[in-house]
């Protein structure tokens, strides 16, 4: 095959969208299986066979065109409704897709077709068709238009499929990015730069934050490509183990990072794995428990706060708690007594452990104890945590809680001796200032480790300086106590550092091969001032003081203080702020991005009474608590006539996210963080307000986040420019 100009991209093409219609056909397949009478299925078969075929014969691979041309002679039979797709059938076109993938990994490697005798195959499709018969005619059970989503294959894992129209923006801001260096460097030549070049340089933070942006989405990919081969796996795994298994996706297009999509496959295979193999029962077992035979497996991916949460569920026989704790005294992990008093919710993670395993008999798909611990080992390398919830007799939910992508994230800064650490904002939950007193009234000490009581509730503290080797595992409580209270898996702790400094975006980089055995430390960072600051790990943390379900085997705290868990469905964290002179509103504290405390000077009212804060070099939108939740005629305009504060005074700021866009919700005063009930004593129609609720005694009213920026900023909910 002699070479021809742009021949290579020729290739690649064929390559790429080869591999992405073989992927498409085996998903296809899959549900044509479960699903035999769907036309449109037939139709969507027929077209991705079809183009490889064709696309073969132009190139010359006349093998992998052969294939194609059999699997589309014995479809034919089916659309014809002439023959059943059975499972034999079903096998038979797999066994192709196999091998046309096979075939195009070798013409990516040599550039030739691989000389492969195919002759075995082309026969067992043959003489299916041979074997075929009218069959009785079968409405379609797919409608066109809901035909359930397929998948798409990566392709080459070097390469990305970009949305021109984001290249066309992303070329527009480096326009703009070469413009505002201009200026500087312009301002930088005056003798006297002032105050151009304040404003040159605030120009240059806001394009190179949209350039970020932008950036960041170009790496995006859906979460459903690392699905594409599931359906796959489950019919395999079902078949082998002698079960009826279907696999629903929900979410598929969620966007994550690529690198971290490529991450996720192995986890998520050892976790469908350990569903079919231990989750769901055989039919004979589900009959008998009243379910229907076929067994059900979920995939879910969305996006929750700032962060990608990955479900895997089963509607299987649930996981054995009593069992759980049974192998762990068995194994030396816990005693007896220990097991007795160690919260179901701890017991289930013990399942993660190295070697952990409930199965009375060793197979060749589990019971070795090693799935579980790749699970969490590789999710919390990037930076995720996994959670596991089991009701007997109704099935297991494991949930994977992934951050957005690795490459820029924001954090809190902080520092330890001296030193300067960044903690993710993702694993961050509150910080708390105690004055000396109260430290001393409400820290003490338990079996030696630190504990808070904070809010009728007890929580564990780790001291940074000890943790680190460089001071007191006990510190001075007469200087008072800075704490940041961090989420580690499903529990919990403080964080005893020297100080807070600021928050900031930080651009993540590996740890130096010398540092990556060392739990607490998840990474690097450069600083704007050139300074290197070290990444904490708050699951790495947690595991060293005994905070998370493993090392409860060896830090228990004793019953007399040990307090009842409480469900969490039913209860939230909130803020509660004073908006006018008397009234509270609570805000989810799932939705405060920051606490912001901005000078009057830095708030511009534009035309129609929209006002702007500059921040950050960009401009936040303001929206006023008070003026939208009094709702009355002109009382927009005198509340925010009233609040026009002094120069040199400040304002409270609650900054939230909406569309990718930030906005500040200022109040007249931030007063606390509570865990309340989510259940709202008193329904409204007042702008602004879902209802009412008592928090310390005190009547609050639910703010609507969205109804309040709505009320003010409606562009922003729909992704409009302020």
């Amino acid at each position: 095959m002699g070479e021809t100009p742009g021949w290579d991209d020729v290739m690649r093409e064929f390559l790429l969208e080869s591999r992405e219609h073989v992927q498409s056909i085996e998903a296809t397949v899959l549900e044509l299986e479960a699903q035999p009478g769907s036309q449109a299925l037939l139709a969507q078969l027929f077209r991705s066979l079809h183009t490889v075929k064709g696309t073969c014969g132009f190139l010359g691979f006349t093998r992998l065109e052969a294939l194609m041309h059999a699997a589309e002679e014995m479809l034919g039979l089916a659309r014809d409704r002439r023959l059943v797709l059975d499972r034999e059938r079903v096998s038979t076109l797999l066994a192709a897709a196999d091998a046309a993938r096979a075939a195009l990994e070798h013409i990516e490697a040599t550039g030739l077709e691989p000389a492969v005798d195919h002759s075995a195959l082309l026969a067992r499709m043959a003489g299916a068709a041979a074997a075929s018969a009218p069959m009785e005619v079968l409405e379609p059970l797919t409608p066109p238009g809901a035909i359930p989503w397929r998948g798409a294959a990566t392709g080459v894992d070097s390469k990305l499929r970009v949305d021109v129209a984001l290249l066309d923006r992303l070329m527009n801001l480096m326009g703009e990015l070469v413009l505002a260096r201009n200026r500087i460097l312009q301002c930088a030549a005056s003798p006297t730069p002032g105050a151009e070049l304040m404003t040159a340089s605030q120009r240059l933070d806001v394009v190179t934050t949209q350039v970020q942006q932008v950036v960041m989405k170009t790496r995006l990919q859906p979460v459903g490509q690392v699905w594409n081969r599931f359906p796959r796996l489950v019919r395999e795994l079902a078949h082998g183990c002698g079960k009826q298994v279907r696999l629903q996706l929900q979410g598929a297009d969620t966007e994550l990072d690529k690198t971290l999509v490529e991450a996720l496959h192995d986890p998520l295979t050892h976790l469908l794995r350990n569903a079919v193999d231990h989750g769901v029962e055989t039919p004979g077992q589900r009959r008998e428990a009243g379910k229907p035979p076929v067994g059900c497996l979920t995939l879910s991916a969305s996006h929750e706060g700032g962060l990608v949460h990955l479900g895997m569920s089963d509607d299987g026989a649930g996981i054995d708690v009593q069992r759980v704790r049974q192998v762990a005294v068995q194994r030396g992990l816990l005693t007896a007594d220990q097991a007795a008093r160690l919260p179901d919710a701890d017991a289930l993670m013990l399942i993660f452990m190295p070697g952990f395993s409930t199965a009375e008999r060793v197979t060749s798909l589990s019971g070795r104890g090693v799935g579980m611990d790749v699970v969490r080992t590789q999710v919390e390398r990037i930076g995720g945590t996994v959670e596991v919830h089991s009701r007997p007799g109704q099935g297991t939910t494991f949930t994977l809680k992934i951050p957005l992508t690795l490459a820029i994230i924001p954090a809190l800064l902080v520092t330890c001796r001296g030193d300067r650490y960044a903690l993710p904002q993702a694993s961050l939950r509150e910080v708390v200032w105690l004055e000396p007193a109260q430290a001393r009234r409400d820290i003490t000490r338990i079996q030696g480790a630190c504990v808070l009581r904070l809010r009728g509730e007890l929580l564990p503290l780790v001291v940074l300086a000890a943790e680190l080797g460089v001071g007191p595992a006990a510190p001075d409580l007469d200087a008072g106590a800075t704490l940041v209270v961090l989420q580690a898996g499903e529990r919990t702790f403080g964080l005893w550092v020297d100080a807070i400094r600021d928050t900031e975006e930080i651009v993540v980089k590996p740890l130096w091969k010398h540092l990556k055995g060392l739990a607490c430390y998840a990474g690097a960072t450069v600083l704007g001032d050139g300074r290197v600051a070290l990444i904490l790990d708050a699951m790495g943390l947690g595991r060293r003081v005994g905070t998370v379900a493993e090392a409860q085997a060896q830090v228990v705290i004793p019953e007399a203080v040990t307090e009842a868990p409480r469900p969490e469905d039913a209860r939230e964290r909130v803020l509660l702020c004073r908006t006018g002179a008397e009234g509270r509103v609570a805000i989810p504290l799932s939705r405060v991005a920051r606490l912001e405390e901005l000078p009057a000077s830095d708030v511009e009212r534009l035309s129609g009474g929209m006002e702007m804060a500059r921040y950050h070099g960009q401009l936040l939108p303001l929206v006023r608590v008070a003026s939208v939740l009094e709702a009355r005629p002109g009382a927009t305009e005198r509340i925010t006539q009233n609040l026009q504060v002094a120069m040199g005074e400040s304002l409270s700021v609650v900054v939230t996210t909406h569309a990718d866009t930030r906005v500040g919700l200022v109040v007249d005063a931030i007063l606390d963080v509570a865990e309340v009930e989510l259940a709202l004593q008193r329904e409204t129609r007042r702008p602004g307000v879902l209802g009412s609720m008592v928090v310390q005694a005190r009547a609050t009213e639910f703010l609507d986040v969205e109804g309040t920026v709505r009320a003010v900023h409606p562009q922003l909910l729909t992704g409009g420019a302020p």
